[in-house]
């Protein structure tokens, strides 16, 4: 057992040490000698007894107990044996090395005396004149020794070597005989450290115990598993738990960092978009503006057109709005004012004949077609000439202000009209859009087919919601296109916007006994048609009122009968305007504008006729005549419209010539209508 080992227990090494004071003291009492009593006088058996309570063979023989001597380990005098040179003593006396030591120094090798493992471990000898401790460093006890003392044979050179003597030749030491190198134990690696420090003291308590003393037999306390975990576990806990720590905060702060950046780099990547975005709307919105005054500048509404430009809130920036508007600053500046409103025309149709062949061949009303009614082409032609005379479309919206009473009437007075230089206003009418059952139905079973007289049957909306006319050919062909005044009249302002004044159109009158529009919504079909043709119907005429409303038509009522009101009685009137307001009225709105049927007129404007009327609501009326007029009074507006006819285009062109509206001559298809227009008696 090595030294150290040794003095882990006792630490003899101590000069405060007192081994009799140790026995003689507290700590000393408690050591129970009894077990010395039954040691063997045999030094064998005393050796085997002390290597029970030793990790290491204690040799006993130096302590001076023969086989045969009587004394027992009670009698040995402790002071004497544990002392620390008789120690050294016992240990020199039983040194292989130190007994037989060689005489000859020359032949003294250092290497057997490393070699020698049990050597080594022995203490060094008391008399340092009686044995020579080998040197500490290894590498100088192999060099040649320096002080000639220790090696009296030989002689060392230390003097310059012209009084150096020669030296005789040392005999050659045989070489030496190196051990093979054992080889190295391999390193555990990390995981196997990691093991052995954590789960050490779990699977090796005893390594964790003190040994037992055998001159004190107490044992330390076992440790508990608290102060295992305490000692072993908790520091490398608590280790770890800082380190968590620190790489979440780490991990937290590059985290917070990249989410920051990314959250920059999203807003900045939003701020570009929402630039180009607003660019982009900017650019929108400029040229949806532009677009819009441009349509009313040609309408001649140069006002509302400076008022578009004005509501786009960036115009210095866009040379070319700043240019517009001062055009059309300019243009309102050039406008001239028309005065004389009484002597607006207003040129009036009926539906129009989208096949002559089949209305003017028609063996029952054939020539009351040709009389009475105008195809599309030669309306189409009409147009073209109004335009080209300088006519422009008005309402009577832009001619008469209509304002309030103190008791709460309707006042109205005429206003000035605007145009430009060399315009003149116009206005235009369509009567009879009902589409009659007897111009579109040959069976009369509410359904229009091809028996029918060539005429339109029905206005609808396509696809892009424009409204257009549905007509069925001879063949049966249901087709959708401008087979009637609407469709005609929108095509042509969408190619000629500058015909209507501030977005006007013309008057459609209908009656009200077969529907409106083609549309057979009255009651009256529940009983043979059913109540779903009757719902569908009435959807169906609700949908183009709404549309016809939007584009600026005004509608109007031409009776309920398609009665002559000149003929009739205030109770003639009353009750055909109550079948009006009952049928008519819930689908197209209040109505403002009457159109008289069959030529007809008030013959007094004061009478009980007229309080009926005006208590309906209405406010504008309008009858026809050779020579058309416009008359604005206080309560009230009343108009002549100039009817065109096949009649008036070929017995009366004056009527259309001497105003300048058109040329019938260049309008009327006389080979359609057979070269034979009738004449009223």
């Amino acid at each position: 057992m090595a030294k150290d080992d040794f003095d882990m227990d006792f630490h003899f090494d101590d000069d405060d040490f007192d081994p009799k004071a140790f026995l003689d003291g507290e700590d000393g009492a408690d050591i129970d000698l009894s077990e010395f009593d039954d040691v063997p006088s045999g030094g064998d058996k005393l050796d085997e007894t002390v290597a029970d309570g030793y990790d290491d063979e204690l040799d006993l023989s130096g302590l001076g107990l023969d086989e045969d001597s009587d004394e027992t380990v009670d009698e040995l005098d402790l002071d004497d044996i544990l002392s620390p040179k008789a120690v050294r003593r016992n240990s020199q006396e039983h040194d292989d090395f130190g007994t037989n030591k060689q005489e000859d120094d020359s032949d003294f090798d250092g290497t057997e005396f490393l070699d020698d493992e049990d050597d080594q471990t022995q203490a060094a000898p008391e008399d340092d004149s009686d044995f020579q401790s080998a040197p500490e460093d290894d590498t100088d006890f192999h060099d040649e020794p320096e002080d000639e003392d220790d090696y009296p044979d030989e002689e060392v050179e230390d003097k310059p070597a012209r009084h150096r003597k020669e030296k005789p030749e040392k005999a050659s030491k045989p070489p030496r005989e190196r051990k093979p190198k054992e080889p190295k134990e391999a390193k555990p690696n990390v995981f196997t450290k990691l093991y052995d420090l954590y789960f050490a003291p779990l699977t090796n308590k005893e390594a964790l115990e003190a040994p037992v003393d055998p001159a004190n037999p107490r044992r330390r306390r076992r440790k508990t598993k608290s102060q295992i975990f305490k000692e072993v576990y908790l520091p490398p806990l608590i280790a770890c738990v800082c380190l968590i720590l620190i790489l979440s905060f780490v991990i937290g702060a590059i985290s917070n960092a990249i989410e920051k950046k990314r959250v920059n780099d999203a807003i900045k990547q939003n701020e570009i978009q929402a630039s180009i975005s607003n660019a982009q709307a900017a650019e929108e919105e400029y040229q949806r503006i532009m677009d819009e005054a441009a349509e009313l500048a040609a309408n001649y509404d140069y006002e509302g057109a400076i008022e578009k430009l004005d509501s786009f809130p960036d115009i210095a920036n866009y040379p070319d709005m700043s240019t517009k508007r001062a055009e059309y600053v300019n243009a309102m500046n050039s406008l001239v004012e028309y005065k004389d409103y009484s002597q607006i025309p207003n040129l009036s149709f009926h539906v129009l004949i989208a096949d002559p062949a089949r209305a003017f061949n028609d063996k029952e009303l054939g020539g009351k077609y040709n009389q009475n009614f105008v195809t599309i082409d030669e309306f189409s032609k009409i147009l073209e000439q109004l335009y080209a005379n300088n006519y422009v479309l008005v309402d009577f919206d832009d001619f008469v202000n209509v304002g309030q009473t103190v008791n709460g009437t309707d006042q109205f007075e005429a206003k000035s009209i605007f145009l430009p230089q060399g315009k003149k206003p116009l206005m235009l009418t369509e009567t009879m859009v009902n589409y009659f059952e007897y111009m579109v139905d040959s069976n009369k079973d509410g359904v229009a087919d091809a028996g029918g007289a060539g005429f339109a049957n029905k206005l609808v909306l396509d696809e892009n919601g424009d409204i257009k006319a549905q007509y069925i050919d001879s063949s049966n062909n249901t087709l959708t296109g401008n087979y009637d005044f609407v469709p005609i009249l929108e095509d042509f302002i969408k190619a000629h916007p500058d015909f209507s004044y501030r977005g006007a159109r013309a008057i459609l009158a209908v009656t009200g006994s077969q529907g409106i529009f083609g549309y057979r919504c009255n009651t009256s079909y529940v009983s043979t048609k059913g109540n779903d043709f009757y719902e569908q119907e009435k959807a169906g005429a609700i949908a183009i009122v709404e549309a016809l409303k939007a584009k600026g038509y005004r509608l109007a009522c031409y009776t309920y009968e398609n009665g002559k009101y000149r003929d009739m009685n205030s109770a003639g009137i009353t009750a055909d305007l109550q079948s009006w307001t009952q049928q008519i009225k819930p689908i197209i709105g209040d109505l403002d504008t009457f159109v008289f049927a069959q030529a007809s007129d008030l013959s007094d404007y004061t009478g009980t006729s007229f309080n009926v009327m005006y208590q309906t609501g209405f406010r504008y009326f309008i009858s026809n005549s050779k020579d058309p007029s416009t008359e604005v009074n206080n309560t009230y507006v009343r108009q002549k419209r100039l009817m065109v006819t096949g009649e008036t285009m070929v017995w009366y062109k004056e009527r259309f010539t001497d105003k300048g509206l058109f040329d019938p001559n260049m309008v009327v298809d006389m080979t359609a209508r057979g070269n034979n227009v009738p004449k009223a008696g």
